[in-house]
């Protein structure tokens, strides 16, 4: 056999070997440096929730987790334990179930902002609120005025 056909072989033989190996440490369950804990999956959530800038530095991970549990969101454990496949799960579920608009909810009093038929008009209303943040306002009055659009599933007559 010549040098290059031995070579070749030998690259075809190693080559899944490496392959192998290299995803193999990716997937450790137990590695220490690839695992979330619950606390950062909380403030990874907050932040989804409210965009990066409007989440502060300061907050801990365990009153992100109170917040998140506080909207619905049933997390178990402490802050520094691993995340699970049953956390996952949970949060998916709690996402098909409106958890990002309880995160953040609107102002209080934010009905009646809610109710005006514009989104600028509404958008006016809820930042005079207490607590009125331009960047919940507008998710707030978008989504109000997107439930005002959708037909109503009576017809005409019922």
């Amino acid at each position: 056999m010549s040098r290059p056909a031995r070579s070749l072989i030998s690259l075809l033989l190693v080559l899944p070997l490496v392959y192998v190996t290299s995803f193999a440490k990716d997937k450790d369950p137990i590695s220490p440096t690839k695992a979330t804990t619950v606390g950062e999956f909380a403030l990874k959530v907050l932040k989804m929730a409210a965009g990066e800038s409007k989440v502060s530095d300061t907050i801990t991970p365990e009153e992100a987790i109170a917040r998140l549990q506080k909207a619905g969101l049933p997390l178990r454990g402490g802050p520094n334990d691993p995340l699970t496949d049953r956390h996952r799960s949970d949060f998916f579920l709690a996402i098909s179930q409106g958890l990002m608009e309880k995160v953040f909810p609107p102002p209080s009093g934010f009905d009646a902002c809610g109710s005006l038929p514009k989104v600028p008009d509404c958008l006016a209303c809820c930042v005079l609120l207490p607590g009125g943040d331009p960047g919940l306002c507008g998710k707030a009055c978008g989504q109000a005025h997107a439930d005002q659009q959708h037909a109503s599933p009576s017809g005409p007559g019922d």
